[in-house]
């Protein structure tokens, strides 16, 4: 299955960072990494993806300021932008609806319907 998706994966760590992009070019989706919000953003004027996943908690810029740069530059705030955390709770996940996220999953990602699960927040398909 190929895919026209670019998904900007923003993760600190790289196991995580490896998990998500193997997951996704599965699906034949092309991936681009950033390690933080800095890197995120500085990708976003070289591509334009379908969907930003980023990680809520990194140093640096971590994944709730990288919101913030993103809705708040004319050119990306129309990109879908996904949380995914370890610290997971209600109150996180509601925090970060709330916050203007497209999505939100919990660390550890399931592999079996992470794609599928971003399909329905996004209303699109491969």
């Amino acid at each position: 299955m190929s895919s026209t998706w670019k998904v900007i994966v923003v993760e600190d760590t790289f196991d995580d960072q490896q998990l998500v992009s193997r997951v996704l070019e599965h699906y034949g989706i092309q991936v681009y990494l950033a390690k933080n919000g800095d890197e995120c953003l500085q990708l976003l004027t070289q591509v334009e993806p379908t969907v930003i996943v980023t990680d809520l908690a990194m140093p640096g810029k971590d994944g709730w300021q990288t919101l913030v740069g993103v809705r708040s530059n004319p050119a990306t705030a129309h990109i879908p932008v996904i949380a995914i955390t370890a610290y997971h709770s209600a109150d996180v996940a509601e925090d970060a609806i709330k916050a203007g996220f497209d999505g939100y999953f919990p660390k550890p990602i399931n592999p079996q319907t992470f794609v599928a699960r971003i399909q329905e927040i996004l209303g699109i398909s491969l």
